[in-house]
């Protein structure tokens, strides 16, 4: 039996980081839907179906100057559903994320260093019998840790912005709970995002993200999604938001579509 889980990127705070009591907050839904997997090789295997439903909250607070701390919980629904028709079904909470965020004093260019922990709110050995392996995985269920470094802004003299960042994820071997006996490889992971706002109004974006393992292996997963976002402002401090994320390229892990919504707030 094949697990198949949603790998799009929850969210990314880019290089600007909030000042001493700014926030951003951002309540949503992300979805994620595959009907195929691939292995290390490239093979794609057919057949299995998933369907995944992520709720989630997402925050950037600043504490200090040019420091911010940043979080993501999610709580998700996922199936997966085979070619004999019978359905496994498991909920539960996802993959926090925990940060901080220091942008130093450069001129010209908006630049930030980050750090975050991957905390697994589950444990991918908890399941148990000759069905276990049939029910959706969370992930992959042990710690990991990212350094990014981020870079951006305004083009002047147009309503267009810009932003990359690029970052060194640490696998451990740390699982929570009984967790398993696989390894993983570390990973070289980026994002980045072009987009035009109307200030204070909306704005348009394509965003895309990356991981790519440093070695190969059976269970590392490596993808590639690129997608637009569009986010609207009724009042100054609210936004709706919408993303569309499909992943384009995939080595141990499910292409398919991702899609989310939400609504923020920020002061």
């Amino acid at each position: 039996a094949i697990l198949l889980l949603a790998t799009t990127s929850p969210a990314a705070a880019g290089p600007w980081t909030k000042s001493p009591g700014e926030l951003y907050v951002k309540v949503g839904e992300n979805f994620f839907a595959s009907e195929s997997y691939v292995d290390s090789s490239g093979v794609v295997h057919d057949g299995t179906k998933y369907f995944g439903a992520s709720t989630f909250t997402y925050f950037e607070v600043g504490f200090a100057p040019k420091l911010q701390v940043v979080g993501y919980l999610p709580f998700t629904i996922a199936r997966n559903t085979f070619p004999d028709g019978n359905a496994h079904l498991q909920s539960g909470g996802g993959d926090a994320l925990i940060g901080v965020q220091w942008s130093p004093p450069i001129p010209v260019i908006q630049t930030a260093i980050r750090g975050d922990v991957k905390i697994p709110m589950y444990d991918v050995g908890a399941l148990k019998g000759p069905l276990a392996m049939r029910f959706p995985a969370f992930g992959d269920g042990q710690v990991d840790v990212t350094l990014w470094w981020s870079a951006g802004g305004g083009l002047p003299g147009t309503p267009l912005y810009l932003w990359g960042e690029a970052g060194y994820r640490i696998r451990t071997e740390g699982y929570v709970g009984q967790g398993d006996v696989r390894t993983f490889a570390d990973s070289f992971v980026w994002a980045g995002q072009v987009g035009v706002t109307v200030p204070d109004k909306m704005w348009f974006a394509v965003t895309v993200n990356g991981v790519a393992p440093f070695r190969e292996d059976a269970v590392t997963k490596g993808y590639l999604t690129v997608g637009p976002s569009v986010g609207v402002r009724p009042v100054k401090w609210l936004a709706i938001e919408a993303s569309f994320d499909p992943i384009v390229w995939a080595r141990n892990s499910s292409p398919g579509v991702g899609f989310g919504a939400g609504v923020s707030i920020s002061r």
